[in-house]
């Protein structure tokens, strides 16, 4: 098959796509932390893959052995019914080639009144495919699985298997899903189907979300004194975030960029908690950095130390810096690799548009380079979190143009890989 076929195919048979994306939305997949509602969507997307002709394994990531004894799993998620879905395209050769993955899980949809429409609802309008998860990582799955159809309906064997891995928990942290997806399934060569439209996120920079909690040594009916050691907190944290923004700054992949500036972001802050707790206090943040786990928590027990001394004296104690999430580990491929280099040729080809080759932030290439290989990559169509209409924003949308250009190039990177 040419490549302009399949271009042309694409376009002749879009409204199918976007059919595929909108089905997929209507169906339930919040992610709540400690638990989710991935299993109707994977085993949906395990039908379809079924249908597909392709061999196709549903599975809780718990089954794999050892896998709450791996270094990265992080306890409190409850995954036992949280899918994921491998799907397997057997090639000429029998033996794992390319994998394309994408997650199933959405973030929380929050309040409805917040939505012009349903949020479940698909609604296709005005050039845009509107509801939670279009953007986030739903038109991804619809993308991969619409390439593969028309492939399989063509008459294409790939020389090698295509691995199709739909997987659970992303959202706050999780990393679960992806991390069982590429151990059972390894693959030289892995795309992660997730990230902003026009851009390649060759780099993940390490990091986490934190929470520093405190509490006043006696009853208080005040949050005052709660109030006053949040200064020195924030002095201390700061100094902390100095030793982060310096560090990316003269990393070669973030200098000069708006990441190494915010490298420490507060989620919240809070002395007593709106007339309750008022002896308490507590600071959540998310901070990036190039540094291993190991040497990051060392900072932090030396932070602690620092706090305690201070705090003690005001008659405040500290509770320690608490994880929020998994620890993102800093990986990279090099930004001129080859496989970076064929999707910047894919792209340039399907839709004569130059792809950005940049770094992101507490991505799930921190499990999947680490642990799946070294040329992975993301690459993605979603608009980001500061956009309206963003992911995890209410109204999110994904553009159906944008759409239709982000599986063009998908379709004939794998041309390329795979035939």
């Amino acid at each position: 098959m040419k490549k302009t076929d399949m271009l042309h195919l694409i376009d002749e048979r879009k409204d199918e796509l976007f059919s595929l994306l909108s089905s997929f939305i209507r169906i339930n997949s919040e992610n709540f932390w400690s638990h989710g509602n991935e299993q109707a969507m994977a085993e949906h997307l395990h039908a379809l893959c079924q249908e597909l002709g392709l061999e196709s394994d549903l599975y809780s990531p718990l089954e794999l052995d050892g896998f709450t004894e791996h270094p990265d799993y992080m306890d409190g998620r409850h995954l036992e019914n949280r899918y994921n879905v491998t799907a397997c395209w057997k090639g000429l050769e029998d033996k794992n080639e390319l994998m394309l993955m994408a997650h199933t899980d959405t973030v929380e949809i929050g309040d409805p009144a917040n939505w012009d429409g349903d949020p479940l609802s698909g609604e296709i309008r005005d050039g845009k495919i509107f509801g939670r998860g279009a953007g986030d990582d739903k038109y991804a799955l619809a993308a991969a699985l619409f390439i593969i159809k028309l492939l399989k309906e063509q008459g294409f064997t790939p020389k090698a298997n295509l691995i199709f891995a739909a997987y659970s928990d992303e959202e706050h942290g999780g990393s679960h899903g992806a991390l069982a997806s590429v151990l059972k399934y390894p693959c030289p060569h892995i795309v992660s189907m997730d990230g902003d439209e026009g851009q390649i996120w060759h780099c993940g920079s390490g990091g986490q979300e934190r929470v520093y909690r405190y509490h006043t040594k006696d009853t208080v009916d005040s949050a005052f004194l709660a109030a006053s050691a949040l200064p020195v907190v924030l002095e201390e944290i700061g100094k902390f975030a100095d030793r982060r923004c310096q560090e990316l700054e003269e990393n070669r992949f973030y200098a000069g960029t708006a990441i190494p500036k915010a490298s420490l972001r507060y989620m919240d802050v809070r002395a007593g908690n709106s007339g309750n707790d008022l002896g308490t206090g507590a600071l959540h943040f998310t901070f990036y950095t190039d540094k291993d786990k190991d040497t990051i928590e060392a900072e932090f027990a030396e932070l602690e130390k620092t706090l305690r001394e201070r705090l003690e004296p005001m008659g405040i104690i500290g509770d320690g810096f608490m994880p929020n999430t998994r620890f993102f580990h800093y990986v990279f491929c090099e930004p001129d690799s080859e496989d970076v280099t064929r999707m910047v040729a894919a792209a340039r080809e399907a839709t004569g548009e130059e792809l950005i080759v940049c770094g992101s932030c507490l991505s799930d290439l921190s499990v999947i380079s680490k642990y799946g290989s070294s040329h992975a990559f993301g690459f993605g169509a979603g608009r980001n979190f500061s956009q309206v209409g963003g992911a995890h924003q209410p109204n999110e949308f994904i553009e159906c143009e944008a759409l239709v250009k982000y599986t063009k190039t998908i379709a004939l990177y794998v041309m390329d890989m795979l035939g």
